[in-house]
């Protein structure tokens, strides 16, 4: 967020706050202004205030020692024991109370003050010299201050001026000067606010002196300047060089001094630039010209762009506008004529161009430019900084100019005064809102229940009837509205299918000994091009990023093979073999609207699946892996086939991998990844992948339903058919499927012979079969009835036998 440094006596020059730097501090806070920190001068003051001496007495026990009744606010009074030669009662003294840390008059270190017996007498505290306060090395009497300075107050706010560092919301660019600080408090306070008195320019600039133009309206809204002559530079004056120092700003001569005290006091940055070095006498907002170079005020030397705003003159360009002023035209000591310049740029390409040129350090001027300031401060500003310039630089003004091709118009806000109640829970008064929206400078009109505000000129950040309701809450305070639970329904629970499925297929791929991967989905664009043996894309081309933080990460992935890829071979480097998978979205463009976005599973496999143990042997992954791994997870999740056809999957292995459609859409990848890819990727030959598109895998999961447990007993028979070699096993679990039909619950496979007991050429699948009728218990009979059923029909499909 941006942050201002507003000191206090600065802050007190336009309005006559009451109450200590605290009370101002909460009151901003309160309000909606954040208040981050004060920052004090005499740092370990605490507990140190401005006191009176009301008596002072002779101590009874001492001749040396003087009691000192000191009243220091509120009507508090203490005892000190003293021996201060230069007290009198009613002197304003600083009081420090038990508690508080000072410098050690006798020494070099610090001490606490504890209520402490002198001569029989109890002494409560210190009135202070110098050196205790670290104001200087007299330790001989004590400090007399100020008979103005308010009894009571802190010694800090009284001797010093307190910073009040701000952190602003980016919607408040009214209050990025100190002026819009103190207009917020004079609203809250209802005190007067004073803003500098200017005299209004006269928009009579000659041409021939300096021509200023806007050849880039949407991007320079507003171009005032000035052309002043006989300016002598020098130093500043102390008060403005302290006022500045006391903001964050470092004093360099009167000119530049100037306009940044203008800036911390409106809000609104300005420029000068040495009008005996602008070529063909002229000052444009302009477009940079294609290649074009500058050597900014860093000393860097920068390569512009068409889509960089520019101040420039006839010839060249002078800075980069709102963001970094150009070394040519600097103010020089021998300056005597000065452009002053003060415009108004659309935030949103200030900060564009920032990035782009790698500025996002802001400086004074950009955190300003980058929020919408109004163009109403443009005249102010300039006028302003006229003034000063005159009466400081003893300059003399030879014109100005005013250019503001499309004005900009305030708008009128329409709501209800029941709104307020409705928004905020609370009732208002009809009086006091109007009378908060008074104080914020709104003009309003009612009718009814009807109000229409408008915001004032320097308020940038009103739109809509929320808005109104907002100003008018901050300043009757936030702490009108009362805490107090939600006491309406409950909003019913919105199921998300989409994140349910994405959860349940989390769930299971971690359950298959999977490790799941997170990776970024901006890559490298010679990713893409890895990915197929000849670079050839497997998917339309990618998303390109405008403003990359990094050539590595300029592209929307198109799919999760190039990341699981690059995870897979950094991991192998240190490992034999890995298992991981990723669900994340991958982005596909589309002809004149937003990107699709399709959320996709990807699972990869490679290296050493199981490692030699004394009860395993080594083996390594295969596609029968990773074709198992989404079987599974289709079994697990009720998930149906996908309907579409079968086509070669681009980058993969000719003949051990295959695309599926779905709906016209690539729904399925598996396979093995072409050895020539892998290489490119220094990946093993016998690495394997499979791809799932989410949004496809969703309309194939049949919706479940919680199953009636079963009221009567399985019947469980085991059996072995012997089948031909060629046979595979998914044929005889599908004629045994069909032949028991809704009898069976389910079949396991539990043993494959091959050896003299069933002959050459044979096999033997040994089945478990569990039998279950939801309507009545099996008798043998039908048990063996829907046996020889099976018996038939595997003989009569398969060839093959029940085996003895």
């Amino acid at each position: 967020m941006p942050t201002i440094r507003v000191p206090l006596s600065w802050l007190k020059e336009y309005v006559d706050a009451h109450g200590s730097v605290d009370d101002i501090a909460r009151q901003l806070h309160m309000s909606g202004t954040e208040v981050d920190r004060i920052e004090r001068p005499g740092g370990g003051w605490e507990h140190v205030w401005v006191g009176r001496i009301a008596t002072l007495e002779k101590h009874p026990n001492a001749d040396k020692l003087l009691l000192a009744t000191v009243e220091y606010g509120d009507g508090r009074e203490k005892t000190v024991v003293t021996g201060a030669p230069n007290l009198a009662a009613g002197d304003i003294v600083p009081y420090a109370e038990v508690g508080a840390t000072l410098r050690d008059g006798h020494g070099d270190g610090f001490l606490t003050l504890r209520p402490r017996k002198v001569r029989g007498v109890l002494s409560e505290g210190m009135v202070c010299s110098e050196k205790e306060l670290g104001l200087g090395e007299d330790h001989e009497g004590i400090l007399i201050l100020d008979r103005s300075l308010a009894v009571g107050q802190p010694l800090a706010d009284a001797l010093g001026d307190p910073v009040l560092v701000i952190e602003l919301q980016p919607n408040r660019a009214d209050c990025m000067g100190i002026v819009g600080i103190a207009r917020e408090l004079a609203a809250l306070q209802r005190v007067a606010l004073r803003e500098p008195k200017v005299a209004k320019l006269r928009d009579e600039l000659d041409r021939s002196r300096l021509d200023v133009r806007i050849e880039d309206p949407d991007g320079c809204r507003r171009f005032g300047a000035a052309y002043l002559e006989d300016v002598k530079i020098g130093p500043s004056p102390a008060w403005l060089q302290e006022r500045l120092i006391a903001a964050g700003m470092r004093p360099i001569h009167n000119a530049v001094d100037i306009t940044n005290y203008v800036m911390l006091e409106l809000g609104q940055p300005l420029h000068a630039y040495d009008a005996d070095r602008l070529r063909g006498r002229a000052l444009v907002a302009r477009r940079a010209r294609s290649s074009e170079s500058l050597k900014t005020l860093d000393g860097v030397e920068r390569i512009l762009s068409p889509e960089v705003l520019v101040i420039a003159d006839e010839d060249r360009s002078l800075g980069i506008a709102g963001i970094l002023g150009g070394a040519d035209s600097e103010i020089r000591p021998t300056t005597a004529k000065i452009a002053l310049e003060c415009a108004s740029f659309e935030p949103r390409g200030i900060d564009r161009t920032a990035q782009r040129l790698g500025l996002s350090q802001q400086s004074a001027a950009s955190a300003r430019f980058r929020l919408n300031l109004s163009p109403e401060l443009v005249p102010l500003a300039l006028a302003r900084a006229v003034a000063l310039l005159i009466e400081h630089a003893g300059a003399r003004l030879a014109g100005a100019t005013d250019v503001y091709p499309a004005p900009w118009h305030r708008p009128n806000v329409k709501l209800r005064f029941s709104d307020i109640q409705r928004i905020l829970g609370i009732e208002i008064p009809r009086e006091e809102s109007l009378d908060a929206l008074a104080r914020l400078a709104f003009q309003y009109a009612e009718s009814g229940d009807t109000l229409v505000a408008t915001p004032p000129a320097f308020r940038t950040d009103i739109a809509i009837a929320e808005d109104i309701v907002e100003e008018v809450a901050r300043i009757v305070g936030y702490d009108r509205i009362p805490v107090r639970m939600p006491d309406g329904p409950l909003p019913l629970h919105e199921r998300h299918p989409l994140e349910e499925l994405r959860e349940q297929v989390r769930d299971r791929l971690v359950g298959f000994g999977l490790q799941e991967t997170v990776s970024y989905s901006l890559i490298d664009p010679a990713w893409l091009e890895r990915l197929t043996p000849d670079g050839s894309p497997i998917a339309p081309g990618p998303i390109r990023v405008q403003n990359p933080t990094s050539g590595g990460q300029s592209v929307a992935r198109p799919t999760l093979r190039a990341s699981l890829l690059d995870t897979a071979a950094r991991n192998l480097k240190h490992r034999d073999g890995i298992s991981i998978f990723e669900i994340a979205p991958v982005y596909l463009a589309r002809s004149g609207d937003l990107p699709e976005e399709r959320w996709t599973i990807g699972v990869l496999v490679a290296g050493r699946a199981l490692e030699q143990t004394w009860l395993t042997q080594p083996r390594a992954w295969d596609r029968w892996d990773v074709k198992g791994i989404l079987a599974g997870l289709a079994s697990a999740i009720g998930a149906g086939s996908f309907s579409g056809p079968t086509g070669p999957a681009p980058g993969m292995h000719a003949g051990r991998s295959s695309i599926r459609l779905h709906e016209e859409y690539p729904a399925l990848m598996i396979g093995q990844l072409d050895p020539r890819v892998a290489e490119r990727w220094e990946l093993p030959a016998d690495t394997f992948i499979g791809e799932v598109d989410l949004v496809s895998l969703l309309s194939v999961v049949a919706r479940r339903t919680a199953a009636v447990p079963p009221r009567y007993p399985a019947a469980l028979r085991d059996a072995a058919f012997i089948v031909d070699e060629p046979v595979e096993y998914a044929a005889v679990r599908d004629e045994v499927v069909g032949a028991a039909k809704e009898l069976l619950e389910s079949i396991t496979l539990l043993d494959v012979y091959r050896g003299a007991q069933v002959g050459a050429e044979k096999k033997s699948f040994a089945l478990r079969l569990v039998l279950r009728s939801p309507t009545a218990t099996l008798t043998d009979a039908e048990v063996d009835r829907v046996m020889s059923r099976i018996e038939g029909r595997v003989l009569h499909k398969l060839g093959g036998t029940l085996r003895g």
